[in-house]
């Protein structure tokens, strides 16, 4: 059952990309960009920085939003996790085992927020903001490369994808044009 309902719903993503208004190069080009927006550590923002770029882009609003769930509450962990070592690997820190201590450090700043007193509340911010700069900067390098590792290949499927739709659909509609015009 599970697996005819994950059918079902990249099916209905793709009918939904294929069926918008604009140009096919409108509805790829916001694709892409969802897919590499949909990889950079904003989740929050995500639809409203979509939406942003699209505007400013002038692509598909709707192309550009539907692939920004692809990061969810129960996707972020591994793929930020997954991108933060990858983005680590370009770092200097990363080959002297530095980046672990700082997940460890971070941790453990994380860990004692429920400490009440105000000084050592202070301790643990300024941890987490020093200890986090380097985590996020990972996270952003990574972000980027497995966006656009991703979001280029997207835009040619999303092109094709829509073409071809779009081509069978002409077809069709001439091919009962044809029909009902011969009174067949």
């Amino acid at each position: 059952m599970e697996r005819t309902k994950e059918r079902r719903s990249i099916r209905d993503y793709f009918r939904l990309m294929v069926v918008q208004r604009g140009s096919p190069e409108s509805i790829a080009w916001g694709v892409a960009i969802g897919v590499f927006i949909a990889f950079t550590p904003t989740l929050g923002i995500q639809i409203i920085l979509g939406l942003l770029v699209a505007w400013i882009v002038r692509v598909n609003r709707i192309a550009t939003i539907v692939p920004l769930f692809l990061t969810n509450v129960l996707t972020a962990g591994p793929v930020y996790g997954f991108e933060c070592w990858l983005g680590a690997q370009f770092l200097p820190d990363a080959k002297s085992g530095e980046m672990v201590a700082r997940w460890e450090r971070l941790s453990a700043a994380l860990s004692g927020l429920g400490v009440f007193s105000a000084h050592d509340l202070h301790a643990h911010w300024r941890e987490i903001a020093r200890v986090g700069w380097d985590l996020w900067l990972a996270m952003w390098i990574g972000g980027i490369l497995v966006g656009c590792f991703l979001a280029v290949p997207s835009y040619f499927a999303t092109l094709a994808v829509v073409r071809r739709y779009r081509e069978r659909r002409a077809r069709r509609l001439r091919t009962r044009s044809q029909t009902r015009s011969t009174g067949a």
